[in-house]
């Protein structure tokens, strides 16, 4: 979508080659400056332009360039480059491949798979430039060029951010440089975190009073920025800043700029944890206003199905419906084709042919599949019922599905006892053998497809590629729409990768409220929970400890409340490409990410040999691994620019 040839290298080049020897994100000729003349001289051609400015946007659905997806332990994969496939990118960072030479997903530099934020941040700065000369793009309308202003704001804002989760402290790129700045001018510092912060902030407030609530043409504008989109970004913005990652985090009080002073404010602040709360509840107030609710799929998309199943479904529909009305904002649908195609299980014989549209390598791993809760709506490890009938401690074992279980596990098909009595939330995440599939053509409950995953079924490995590592598969990301027939064109029904949804808003705001509390629990926490956990077909958190849990007082303290909080986001945003970011923003990356991966013994052909736990992996993450490193050349080029600790 880029518009225009960037020229900066050469002129930057030919201007500064003396001063700095080489040409990077510190280019400070913006692209296309032969032709901005062109770009902004009517209003077909500034919309084009604006467009540019969107088209930087990472791909949230894509595998090898969202973090989220594949560089923690939630998802597998048996290969970083194989039949079809690759991704030597995140899945790199898994792997413990990242490091400050050739950096993996370089959103500083856009390169290994990353998007050069600061190229995106000076189209941006060019888009303001040029809108708030009202000479340039004469046709456009007052009010069309109040909306455009905004939305680059609200964009320059989300590319800080961007940067800011991956980096921490960032320089801050308020106005493009001119062709005559100085060489000293030119090497850009990075910024203090409470700074960083405020400004993303400052740039948010100014854009989303001239947002509109809705977008009214849907047909050409749906994912361009909303006032609900940019308050729900604004809401991340603080909820990160607030958290243990950023706020107080004394391991770097050594983490210094060239006058001495921490990047890091070095003091905990409950103010900022209320500053996160007041934004969640704006953004939910806003977003409902404009319409948003929470997916349910009977409502939305007509069908009658059993209630019980239908918990399974909204989850699913909730990421997966295209544009439904719980999706805040997400931008194109690039990519989520081959989300679905990696992700998709085979389950049919299906034509040799047909092998590249059904990968089934996108493999949830057991930790994942192991943090929903039971059906009672509580952890499998303190489920009283799991425990003192012994299904917690003898989880790995097999046993026989009934008529009972139909809608979920195939009657008299065997498989873990892990997969029996679960919540909702994890019938609707994840396939694994044995489980039911709704879609892929079949929508009738009473004849849905049934995955076979061990070796040599049709699900399982037979051959050196294309199988789940795991023996589990992300049902989640599949639109129950898409269909890959016996003949005939594969279908797949696309959709746009959230990055704001209704549901991470309210676990957001009970986050946030239960952290800024002076240690009771604001009933509000439970409150907006409780939406969400309803929606699963869950009762109330209090009821459900209070009924099943070993112990019942949870709910009804701050750290227990925390420790809720944390298990209920990597419950609903399972497969979404949060939990990531989460475990580095509440600083759990040690005690999460220095596990061993594990699934099922895939290579095994009958039930004493697949339900084997195999380890697949040991992980290795430390205190450098918080905070991305910047290109090592970058550091050499700008001798303002500091590393990140450890890197």
């Amino acid at each position: 979508m880029k518009l225009f040839k960037s020229l900066g290298c050469t002129l930057l080049a030919t201007a500064l080659s003396a001063m700095l020897g080489a040409c990077d994100y510190l280019d400070i000729v913006p692209d296309g400056v032969a032709t901005l003349e062109m770009a902004f001289n009517n209003k077909a051609n500034g919309e084009k332009y604006l467009a540019t400015c969107y088209s930087y946007i990472p791909l949230y659905g894509a595998q090898a360039v969202n973090p989220g997806i594949a560089s923690g332990n939630e998802i597998w994969f048996y290969t970083m480059s194989g039949k079809g496939f690759g991704n030597t990118t995140t899945f790199g960072i898994a792997n413990g491949l990242q490091n400050s030479n050739r950096p993996l997903v370089n959103f500083w530099d856009g390169e290994e798979g990353g998007i050069n934020m600061f190229q995106a941040l000076r189209s941006c700065n060019i888009m303001l430039e040029n809108l708030a000369d009202e000479s340039r793009v004469p046709d456009l309308e007052p009010y069309e060029r109040v909306r455009w202003i905004a939305e680059a704001k609200a964009l320059k804002a989300f590319y800080h951010y961007y940067l800011f989760q991956l980096y921490g402290p960032i320089p801050l790129i308020k106005n493009n440089l001119p062709i005559s700045a100085s060489a000293e001018a030119v090497r850009v510092k990075r910024e203090k975190v409470d700074d960083v912060v405020d400004y993303i902030v400052e740039l948010l407030d100014e854009a989303i009073p001239d947002l509109p609530l809705t977008i009214q043409r849907e047909a050409s504008e749906l994912g361009r920025l909303t006032r609900p989109a940019a308050m729900g970004l604004k809401a991340k913005v603080l909820l990160l800043a607030a958290s243990p990652l950023f706020n107080g985090n004394t391991a770097y009080v050594n983490f210094r700029d060239f006058d001495g002073e921490p990047f890091f404010n070095q003091q905990y602040s409950t103010e900022k944890w209320k500053a996160a709360a007041e934004a969640c509840k704006d953004a939910i107030d806003e977003a409902t206003a404009a319409g948003s609710k929470l997916y349910y799929f009977n409502t939305e998309e007509a069908m009658d199905l059993a209630e019980d199943f239908s918990y399974t479904m909204n989850v699913r529909g909730a990421v997966t419906a295209r544009f439904n009305c719980e999706l805040i904002w997400g931008v194109g649908k690039s990519h989520t084709w081959d989300l679905q195609v990696l992700a998709m299980p085979r389950l049919e014989n299906w034509h040799p042919v047909r092998e590249t549209d059904i990968k089934q390598l996108l493999a949830p791993t057991l930790a994942c599949a192991e943090l929903f809760y039971s059906s009672n709506g509580v952890p499998i490890s303190e489920d009283k019922e799991w425990i003192e009938s012994g299904q917690y401690s003898d989880r790995y074992s097999t046993q026989t599905a009934t008529e009972d279980d139909r809608l979920y596990i195939k009657p008299g098909y065997t498989t873990a006892k892990l997969n029996f009595n679960r919540e909702p939330r994890f019938y609707g995440s994840l396939g694994f053998d044995g489980s039911s599939w709704f879609g892929n053509g079949r929508r009738d409950v009473n004849s849905m497809y049934y995955i076979e995953s061990k070796r040599g079924n049709l699900a399982g490995r037979r051959s050196s590629d294309l199988y789940s590592i795991t023996g589990y598969f992300a049902k989640k990301l599949v639109n129950y729409r898409s269909e890959v027939p016996e003949s005939g064109s594969v279908v797949y029904e696309e959709y746009p990768f959230p990055i704001i949804r209704l549901g991470d808003l309210y676990l957001m705001y009970a986050e946030a409220l239960n952290e800024a509390s002076d240690g009771a629990v604001p009933e509000e926490v439970y409150s907006s929970i409780d939406l969400v956990r309803k929606r699963s077909g869950l009762k109330g958190v209090r009821e459900s400890w209070s009924e099943y849990s070993l112990f019942p007082e949870k709910p009804l303290t701050q750290d227990g409340m925390r420790e809720i909080i944390r298990m209920e986001r990597g419950s609903e945003l399972a497969l979404e490409a949060n939990r990531y970011f989460d475990i580095r923003r509440w600083k759990l990356g040690e005690s999460e990410y220095n596990k061993v991966v594990q699934g099922w013994n895939i290579e095994g052909e009958n039930i004493e040999e697949y339900y084997i736990v195999t380890p697949l992996y040991q992980m290795h993450f430390s205190q450098k691994d918080y905070l991305w490193p910047i290109k090592q050349n970058d550091i050499l080029i700008n001798s303002n620019l500091i590393q990140n600790v450890g890197w």
